[in-house]
C-alpha cells in the first residue's frame, strides 16, 4: 500500500498547480482530461506529480504565456506515443487545435 506521506511529497493538488502556473484550476483540469500533464485520483482528488508541473513551469516559464497551438499538438501526441487516429476524447482535441492553428497560420501570411 502506498504511504500517504510519500503520495502528499511527491504530489500537487490541482488547486496548488494552478497557482503555481498562475492559471486557474479548470485549465490544469482540462490539461489533464487532454493528456497534457497526467493526474491520479486519491479520494475524490486529483493529484499531480510535482516533478511534472515543476517541467511545465520551467517550460512555460511560470508565466500565463500561451505556447503555440501546434506545439501543444505536437507534445501530447509525444506523449500519447504518436496516437492520432481518433482514438480518445484527447485525440480529437489534438486534431481539432491543429486544424485551427494551420488555419491561423495561413490567415496570418
Amino acid at each position: 500500500m502506498t504511504d500517504p506521506k510519500d503520495v502528499a511529497e511527491s504530489s500537487i493538488s490541482v488547486r496548488d498547480a494552478a497557482r503555481l502556473l498562475g492559471r486557474h484550476p479548470e485549465t490544469i483540469r482540462r490539461w489533464v482530461w487532454t493528456g497534457r500533464v497526467t493526474a491520479r485520483r486519491h479520494g475524490n482528488r486529483l493529484l499531480l506529480d510535482r516533478a511534472e508541473i515543476d517541467a511545465v513551469a520551467v517550460r512555460d516559464g511560470t508565466s500565463r504565456q500561451a505556447i503555440a497551438l501546434a506545439d501543444w499538438a505536437k507534445r501530447v501526441r509525444a506523449a500519447h506515443g504518436g496516437r492520432g487516429s481518433g482514438e480518445s476524447a484527447a485525440d480529437l482535441v489534438i486534431g481539432d487545435r491543429e486544424a485551427r492553428s494551420q488555419a491561423g497560420e495561413r490567415a496570418s501570411r
